[in-house]
């Protein structure tokens, strides 16, 4: 077994301590680790980018609960969405034809249509800000954009699967966001850093698997 994978204990670990504590630092401490793993599995520059701009982009979102609440939340939004253009980038490069591309994309379809639907009928009446709509707009369609690109993806199936679920939790992080920053369901709040963390230690565990077959 790679070595590797005993160093996810130390971003699993980070989050029980932010998940015991609320402190950014630790928060903050997962994706730096998740970043290190990935230099260390010899990741794509894609991906180390990707985990250096989520750290940008949480900075600005662990803060933006003051005076300057939603400029704070806008500029995590467009910390967020570099990234999700360097996982984009990352899936394309390695995208190829797949077998049953029908149901892959009727996947993607879904998807595009259910989440037109929740930011349309549910989501914008409740932005007021045009600037926060148009930035989540855009932030909602790269994710899906990365969603449908990763199932495409031509590394090792195991690989394949690992980076997929990481977007997919990040994608269900970023709707509990919206439902409880604009829907006010203050409830979901407790389950956004676990899928937060949980994407970034996904992804680097589908680059420390593509690294045992380099």
């Amino acid at each position: 077994m790679n070595p590797l994978y005993l160093l996810l204990l130390v971003p699993a670990l980070f989050a029980v301590l932010h998940a015991k504590t609320g402190k950014y630092p630790f928060s903050a401490a997962v994706t730096a680790s998740c970043l290190a793993i990935a230099l260390l599995a010899g990741a794509s520059v894609w991906i180390v980018a990707a985990y250096a701009l989520s750290i940008v982009g949480d900075w600005f979102m662990a803060h933006s609960g003051g005076k300057n609440g939603d400029r704070m939340l806008l500029c995590g939004i467009v910390g967020f969405f570099l990234a999700h253009a360097c996982f984009l980038t990352y899936s394309i490069l390695l995208a190829e034809r797949s077998s049953h591309p029908a149901l892959r994309i009727a996947a993607a379809v879904i998807l595009i249509v259910g989440y037109t639907v929740f930011l349309v009928g549910t989501l914008y009446p409740a932005i007021k800000d045009r600037f926060l709509r148009i930035a989540a707009t855009a932030y909602t369609g790269i994710s899906l954009c990365v969603m449908t690109a990763s199932l495409f993806s031509s590394v090792p199936f195991a690989s394949a699967v690992l980076f997929a679920a990481g977007i997919a939790f990040i994608l269900f992080s970023d709707t509990l966001i919206a439902l409880s920053r604009f829907l006010k369901k203050r409830k979901l709040g407790f389950w956004i850093c676990p899928t937060y963390f949980l994407c970034h230690i996904l992804i680097a565990a589908s680059q420390i698997v593509l690294a045992s077959f380099r």
